[in-house]
């Protein structure tokens, strides 16, 4: 315990209403900041020969909130403030008071930090004083955080001189320089309001016992492998005379191209065959054991198997996540849930440590890769690529499987976690940065219980491999849904836009831009190397693309049809935080010259009749002056495909563009393409569309939010390069395609 802490402690006391939390007094915690260069108002001896006005406070383990109880008094004096003093200890009997100078008015700003189970400690920062909960215009860092992120906070929200600027950056970095410190045993930390870079009033909470967190160095270390390309399988659950999970995993596997024997046997403790399947009372020596017997029975099994298995899967629900509504139980029961369902998880996770197997789940549905054969879908595609994802939903995973792959995605690997009582998503996400066979990662976490090792396993990716997270139930009724699938618990939709700024994860709102993410970032910016991906590991060196230069002027260019649709296109590339800035005027003279321009923009959006009559070249035509008169990383083209139904007899010419576009005269230049109102084609002009996009390497969707947000994915895992020294995709020639 270092003497910071001990400190602290021994001068805490609990708080009234909740003897878990102790309260530090308001003078202990103003000296430490101070000691670490923190700025506060002068008082004790400081004040001798002060003349200007007085600020009395009292402190105390039932004064939290000095305010609303009347803890403070201002424009007190010399003469005045000694009979305060006395009213105020008569009224209140604190444990102490204390004499500040009062500080003139000024902008008043709150850092503060609190513990986030199960992600840590998270900066808050943003307007103080009595604006603090009235304005939602906070921002949010995890900690540990870079000095170039203070910078970057106290900019964004600072008025004044850059010294003043360059004041308040620093107070954010000794405030989190503290936190750090408590690190496990602090609850809460506060100075609100800042002024002018004084900490003018400061509040500190701390676990009455220190939490725990989960960080890369505390797991197990374990190659997956194995898992995602066993060389055996064994499958417990499948049925002699019904159709079961179990019966339907041999059929999938028998899709995958597994024969019967020693690599494909089932357990079953009577049958000697299941179909065709060899069956045994239990496996030996097993890569991968998949478990679809009923929950009370799933611990036994195990410990049956112990020693002989090193991955084991357990499809069963009934464990945790059927305690997740306790004012239904039966319902629950309807679900084959049990009431016992904690315990059963515990049991579980002890015989898979006794057995000395890593265990997925429960409540999941497995792994799927084309390379090593693993599947739990029927008619999963078989294509190899280098996508991997890992999920807490079994069931949106067949979605991303089967949706992605008609996107144009795929995968290396994809592992569903469930319950996620052994092997975590952190876990998992830290192996797979360093998979060389995986380029890029997308994440569906509804319950990380490995916060900590998850926000520092992406911090890691950062600049190496890009991520992305579809993070379920973020809205209030989502939260709900959330508990009753898995058992878990909700966090703020704010923190994880924190940890997506900290990290340089892409953090997305839907399934449809989060597939839309991860085939234009197959696309356009895979990882970079194995060699590279190892050049460092530590998470606090990690620069967040909140603390990042903005982006040049234009960086985005939107082009097609004109009118409504590019208000709409230009409005979506805000809303993902993508700048569709001016072109600059020598590009703007150049378009007008090629006859763009006559009661249309061609400052970006660029406007252009592209449509049936128009030549499949168009875009060519129009980007080629923009191309090559500034930089630019992303081109976001859009079509109206009911137009060549509307105005023509088909999708010859958008074909024709379509081809050009992709392997005919690709575009130097990531693009995505926006095929809208797609439905307006008949079925079977949508398929032609689609594979030709497909077959040409062309990255598309159907809406103009997906598109966006799918480029400013691309554009921040740039940024993360960048400033780490990577090498960017166009210097690595647009590879991944």
């Amino acid at each position: 315990m270092s003497t910071l802490v001990k400190q602290f402690r021994a001068a805490a006391s609990p708080l009234p209403d909740d003897p878990n939390r102790l309260v530090v007094p308001e003078p202990v915690v103003k000296a430490a900041l101070a000691e670490r260069g923190l700025s506060i108002p002068r008082t004790g001896s400081a004040l001798d020969g002060y003349t200007g006005p007085l600020v009395l406070k009292a402190f105390g383990p039932s004064l939290v909130h000095k305010s609303e109880v009347g803890a403070v008094q201002l424009g007190l004096t010399a003469l005045t403030v000694n009979e305060a003093r006395n009213a105020m200890e008569a009224r209140l009997r604190p444990a102490g008071t204390f004499v500040e100078e009062q500080l003139p008015a000024g902008q008043e700003l709150v850092v503060g930090v609190v513990d986030r189970p199960p992600f840590g400690l998270v900066l808050a920062f943003g307007p103080g004083g009595s604006f603090v909960e009235a304005l939602d215009a906070v921002e949010l860092r995890l900690l540990p955080m870079a000095a170039a992120d203070a910078a970057a906070l106290a900019h964004g929200f600072v008025r004044g001189s850059d010294a003043h600027r360059h004041g308040v950056a620093h107070a954010i970095e000794v405030i989190a320089s503290l936190a750090m410190e408590l690190n496990f045993h602090l609850a809460e930390l506060e100075c609100n309001p800042l002024i002018g870079g004084v900490a003018v009033d400061a509040r500190c909470i701390l676990h009455a016992e220190p939490r725990t967190g989960s960080t890369r160095a505390d797991g197990p270390s374990t190659d997956f492998t194995r898992l995602f390309a066993p060389r055996s399988i064994a499958v417990a659950g499948a049925s002699t005379s019904r159709e079961t999970f179990g019966n339907r995993f041999l059929d999938a596997y028998r899709s995958f191209g597994w024969e019967p024997g020693s690599s494909l046997v089932a357990v079953h403790p009577s049958a000697d065959s299941i179909g065709d399947v060899p069956a045994f009372p239990r496996a030996d020596d097993t890569d991968y054991l998949l478990v679809a017997v009923p929950a009370e029975r799933c611990a036994a099994l195990l410990r049956a198997h112990a020693g002989r298995v090193r991955f084991a899967h357990v499809v069963s629900g009934g464990f945790g996540e059927s305690e997740a509504d306790d004012e239904d139980a039966d319902a629950d029961a309807d679900k084959g849930g049990s009431v016992d369902g904690r315990h059963l998880e515990v049991e579980l996770l002890a015989a898979a440590r006794e057995g000395g197997m890593r265990l997925l789940g429960p409540n999941c549905m497995g792994v799927y890769s084309p390379a090593g054969r693993q599947t739990f879908l029927q008619g999963a595609p078989v294509e190899q690529g280098t996508v991997s994802v890992i999920s807490q939903s079994g069931g949106l995973a067949g979605d991303i499987v089967k949706a992605g792959s008609t996107m144009g995605v795929r995968f290396s690997k994809l592992v569903t976690l469930g319950n996620s009582v052994d092997v975590t998503p952190g876990e998992m996400l830290d192996w797979m940065i360093d998979d060389p066979e995986t380029t890029v990662v997308g994440l569906y976490l509804e319950d990380p219980k490995d916060g900590r090792r998850l926000v520092d396993a992406l911090a890691r990716a950062a600049g190496r491999v890009p991520v992305v997270a579809l993070v379920g139930g973020l809205s209030r009724q989502g939260a709900t849904a959330v508990a009753s699938h898995t058992g878990a618990l909700a966090v703020d939709r704010r923190v994880w836009q924190a940890i997506g700024d900290t990290t340089g994860c892409s953090i997305v709102e839907t399934l449809e831009q989060f597939l839309a993410a991860l085939a234009y970032l197959q696309r356009w910016c895979p990882a970079a190397g194995p060699a590279h991906r190892s050049s460092a590991s530590s998470s606090a060196s990690v620069p967040s693309p909140a603390a990042l230069d903005p982006p040049a002027p234009a960086t985005t260019v939107v082009i097609g049809p004109g009118g409504g649709a590019s208000v709409l296109a230009t409005d979506a590339c805000d809303r993902a935080g993508l700048s569709v800035g001016r072109l600059l005027p020598e590009v703007r003279k150049a378009l007008r010259g090629l006859g763009y321009g006559a009661g249309t923009s061609v400052s970006n959006p660029v406007e252009i009749p592209v449509g049936p009559a128009a030549q499949a070249d168009t875009y060519h035509r129009a980007l080629g002056p923009v191309l090559a008169g500034q930089a630019v990383d992303d081109v976001l083209i859009h079509v109206n495909v009911q137009a060549y139904y509307s105005y023509g007899s088909g999708p010859a010419r958008l074909l024709e563009t379509i081809e050009l576009l992709g392997t005919t005269a690709p575009l130097p230049v990531r693009c995505m393409l926006v095929l809208r109102n797609l439905d307006a084609a008949p079925p079977v002009d949508v398929d032609a569309i689609i594979n030709a996009c497909r077959a040409n390497g062309i990255v598309t969707t159907r809406t103009l939010d997906d598109a966006s947000t799918a480029i400013a994915a691309a554009q921040r895992f740039q940024r993360c390069q960048r400033r780490r020294g990577a090498p960017s995709g166009a210097e690595r020639g647009k590879a991944g395609g």
